[in-house]
């Protein structure tokens, strides 16, 4: 179950737009690219400045989904392919931007982020009708605010998680 079709290409904008390809791995890909995005969130919070880099990260999986992500959409001759995952990875960032790690953080905004990024209600789901690389990066954009919006309020009413 393969998005690659004969006339594709694995090209530098299909590496990256996929994460190193395993965007194509067969099961949920696009969490694939939500856990790649909490793992190196993870990494960030054993840092001495955890929302500097959050921040910068965050920026820059946006900017090399911009980059990248038409260009991919291309080479893999599909409208917004499941097995590109930068936009995952780059709206994980924002789902947990600033967020103190624990299992529970981590769990919630894990399903925050898929929730609102599988059922895309309005109006994030306006925004994947945006053309190429847009479309792509601002829907899940969106769903990670949300999710960091809501993950926020969770922490808040329930600061011993």
């Amino acid at each position: 179950m393969s998005e690659v079709s004969p006339g594709s290409k694995k090209t530098l904008a299909v590496f990256v737009s996929t994460m190193g390809f395993t965007g194509f791995f067969p099961i949920m890909p696009g969490t694939v690219g939500t856990i790649w995005g909490l793992l190196l969130w993870y990494a960030t919070t054993l840092t001495r400045e955890p929302l500097l880099i959050q921040a910068s990260l965050a920026l820059v999986f946006f900017l090399l989904g911009l980059i990248f992500c038409g260009k991919a959409e291309s080479d893999l001759n599909k409208h917004d392919p499941g097995s590109v995952i930068i936009d995952e990875t780059a709206a994980a960032f924002l789902t947990f931007l600033g967020v103190n790690f624990s299992l529970w953080t981590a769990l919630i905004g894990l399903i925050l982020n898929r929730f609102f990024d599988i059922l895309k209600p309005w109006p994030i789901n306006k925004l994947q009708k945006l053309p190429g690389a847009w479309g792509i990066m601002l829907d899940d954009t969106a769903a990670g605010i949300v999710s960091r919006l809501i993950l926020g309020a969770i922490i808040y009413f329930c600061p011993q998680i």
